[in-house]
């Protein structure tokens, strides 16, 4: 009984597949040599924008137009094998492929280098000294989320002296080009006062900005505002929305300051079982605070 050819069962080397998988490159009008193309290709394989997401196609896509040195598809070659995407995870060869892109001027890949040094993989310390280069030459580049880590390192004082003041003059630039994730320390600067005083009015106002754009960290810092009452009248309820905003999208931070509420009795009665539900979503996502409100509640 002739067996029917799945997806598990086909070869991926036949032409059948290739010509199923990637119509384009059995097109007798295609060339092959248009690496950008193959690129473009690739990406659309692996996020399944334009074709059904296949990993295998994509990885064979990038390495065609990697083959010709297109910087793109060697830096997300080195993302689908840091990721794990259809390939064995193997972290030193993400970062050597992020190095070979990195060397022909992607910022892409000098933003993943930074990322691997800032964050440490496979139980590495983080150097933040690397992660602080490779964001500062991203933002030569012209990079926007090197920029961004670039000025975030100030902030923190990793790699380089702690400087609120230079942080937040690229913060603000960036804020200027509606990039969401400035809007957040924009807010949180005039909120704790960092490179001047506090004005909670624009805490507010570039709060509301991030927020439209979705971002969980604005959402949950105004829920910070209204259920402290900084800047505006104490609201428990509004705050409790902002939260839940946050926590849908994510945030741990906000699961643990609903936590807080119910233990509270901040929306009426205490509600230990619903605190400790909020504690745990937050502990799972690792938010220390959270796993010591269960420890503190003798919640395993």
């Amino acid at each position: 009984m002739p067996v029917e050819k799945t997806e598990e069962t086909r070869n991926p080397k036949s032409e059948d597949y290739f010509s199923e998988q990637m119509p384009f490159l059995l097109n007798p009008d295609w060339d092959g040599e248009n690496a950008e193309l193959l690129t473009q290709l690739g990406y659309a394989f692996e996020k399944g924008t334009v074709f059904k997401k296949n990993y295998k196609a994509a990885f064979i896509l990038y390495k065609l137009a990697a083959s010709a040195g297109e910087s793109q598809a060697i830096n997300n070659m080195g993302w689908m094998i840091e990721k794990g995407l259809g390939r064995k995870q193997d972290i030193r060869m993400a970062m050597a492929l992020y190095l070979s892109a990195a060397e022909r001027g992607n910022t892409t890949a000098m933003v993943n280098l930074g990322n691997i040094y800032e964050y440490g993989c496979n139980n590495a310390e983080p150097d933040y000294d690397a992660a602080f280069m490779w964001y500062q030459r991203a933002a030569a580049g012209g990079d926007e989320v090197g920029l961004f880590n670039y000025a975030g390192c100030f902030h923190c004082g990793w790699g380089t002296e702690q400087d609120y003041r230079r942080a937040f003059s690229i913060f603000q630039r960036l804020a200027e080009d509606n990039y969401p994730g400035a809007m957040f320390y924009m807010g949180l600067y005039y909120q704790e006062g960092y490179a001047g005083d506090c004005d909670y009015e624009k805490a507010r106002y570039y709060y509301r900005l991030g927020a439209l754009c979705e971002d969980k960290y604005c959402y949950n810092q105004l829920g910070v505002l209204y259920g402290r009452g900084l800047g505006v009248e104490k609201d428990v309820r509004a705050a409790l929305d902002y939260y839940q905003k946050a926590a849908k999208l994510g945030d741990e931070t906000a699961c643990y300051n609903i936590g807080c509420f119910y233990e509270e009795g901040e929306l009426g009665e205490i509600d230990l079982e619903k605190a400790v539900e909020w504690y745990r979503r937050s502990a799972e996502g690792g938010y220390e605070p959270a796993i010591e409100a269960l420890k503190r509640l003798n919640i395993e």
